[in-house]
This record gives C-alpha cells, sequence and structure tokens, in this order.
C-alpha cells in the first residue's frame, strides 16, 4: 500500500505583473484541495498571507509554516509564484524546507523556469537518491558529533 503523503499548503493573492489581475488566494486553495484530493494527499493546514511581498521568508504565514509542527512531508502550494518567480530567491526556502525533509510541490503545473526547477529538484529517481545521499551524509555528521 502506498505512503499517504501528509502536506501543509500556503497561499497568498499573487498580483500578474502589468496587469490589475490577482491570482486569489482562494482560487488557489480550491485548485490544492482538488490537487490533494486526486493525489490521495492528506492535507492538514493551509497557511496564508493577504500581501504578496518580495522579502516571502519574513511574512507572517510563512513564518508560521516554517515553525509548523504538523508530522508532514509536502508544502503543498498551488504554484510557486507565491513565494517568487526567481529561483535564487527560493532557495533559502528550499533550505529550510530540506531541513524538515518536506518537498515543495505545486499543484499547477506550469511551464516556466522556476516552475520547472522546482519540479526536478522534487520529482524523479534522481531526486530521491540525492536526498538519500543528504540524509546519509547528515546521519554520518551526526554520529561523529556523538562520538
Amino acid at each position: 500500500m502506498k505512503k499517504v503523503k501528509r502536506a501543509v499548503g500556503y497561499v497568498c493573492d499573487i498580483p500578474i505583473p502589468g496587469t490589475d489581475m490577482v491570482i486569489s488566494k482562494e482560487d488557489q486553495r480550491i485548485r490544492m484541495v482538488k490537487y490533494a484530493e486526486r493525489e490521495g494527499v492528506d492535507l492538514v493546514h493551509v497557511f496564508e498571507d493577504g500581501d504578496y511581498t518580495q522579502d516571502f521568508i519574513n511574512r507572517p504565514g510563512v513564518q508560521a509554516l516554517l515553525n509548523c509542527r504538523e508530522n508532514c512531508d509536502t508544502l503543498l502550494v498551488e504554484r510557486v509564484w507565491c513565494f517568487s518567480r526567481k529561483m535564487k530567491d527560493l532557495r533559502p526556502l528550499i533550505a529550510e524546507l530540506d531541513k524538515k525533509n518536506f518537498q515543495l510541490v505545486a499543484s499547477s503545473y506550469l511551464w516556466d523556469c522556476v516552475s520547472q526547477q522546482v519540479r526536478q529538484r522534487y520529482m524523479g529517481a534522481l531526486a530521491e537518491k540525492q536526498r538519500e545521499a543528504a540524509r546519509a551524509k547528515a546521519d554520518t555528521k551526526q554520529g561523529q558529533a556523538a562520538a
């Protein structure tokens, strides 16, 4: 039997540059819930922020997410744009997620560069091998420190 993924989610209003349009939190939440149901993901909580800011790591909802104590393995977003459209800006968040052994999963399959980079990082056999190697290295360091 396949292990059920447990996830926390995150939403915030996402402005579309050059327009007056916004991808609403509610629209994102609906898409995430449908994805979770379809993929058999237990979505236990959705964190949110009202304002989209460039310094996303300091948004109250993101801080609450990073301090979350839920027993989960996935951060589910409708699209990674809720944080940033630049991979270099996402790296600190990804480092924090790695510490928690979380995957970052987007429920919408977009073709922009940052969405593809995030998808590549967390999907497939190569990504799993990289995670296993990172865990083994961390275990070795902990073992050495304990000795």
